[in-house]
């Protein structure tokens, strides 16, 4: 019977309503609380971020509270910034990266989900020109880039130096 109990115990933690997203690994729908899914990639979520987990940080405590309503409020992702050339990128609000600063032009920001973002992409020195962005987020766009990352994501600036005899 004891035995019986510490089970139904340990379940029960399983099964806690204030369990936060992509805390808990997981093989079966069975192994997460009520409201979450076993994703694809092995963790238990609510079911718009299930199988999404890797490229989600959870931004609060382990201990806090009952999740807010919405399955991302309390979630940030990783959003990688490069720089092919010479050139900078700010990204409003997270800082700037620069292909001479310490990080070569790959640098990291940890950013909230679903919340947008503007990048300026602005080249180093003047003479040299934005060409484009090559990623897919920011595809097409000018030098002002602005998207609302879901998941982990990256956004690459292309900027070239002059050419010819005057460069």
């Amino acid at each position: 019977m004891t035995g019986i109990a510490v089970a139904c115990l340990a379940l029960a933690g399983c099964y806690s309503p204030s369990l936060r997203d992509c805390t808990l690994s997981c093989g079966s729908p069975d192994d997460c609380a009520a409201g979450q899914v076993c994703g694809a990639d092995g963790w238990c979520a609510a079911p718009a971020v299930a199988g999404r987990c890797p490229g989600l940080v959870d931004a609060g405590p382990r201990d806090a509270g009952p999740a807010d309503a919405s399955p991302d409020a309390a979630m940030t992702i990783l959003l990688r910034v490069q720089i092919d050339g010479k050139g900078s990128i700010l990204v409003d609000g997270h800082g700037s990266c620069s292909s001479q600063g310490a990080q070569h032009g790959d640098c990291t920001f940890t950013v909230a989900a679903r919340v947008a973002l503007t990048a300026y992409a602005v080249a180093i020195p003047l003479g040299n020109t934005f060409t484009g962005w090559t990623s897919a987020t920011c595809k097409d766009a000018p030098a002002t880039c602005t998207f609302t990352p879901m998941v982990a994501t990256t956004i690459v600036a292309k900027f070239q130096q002059p050419s010819g005899p005057n460069k």
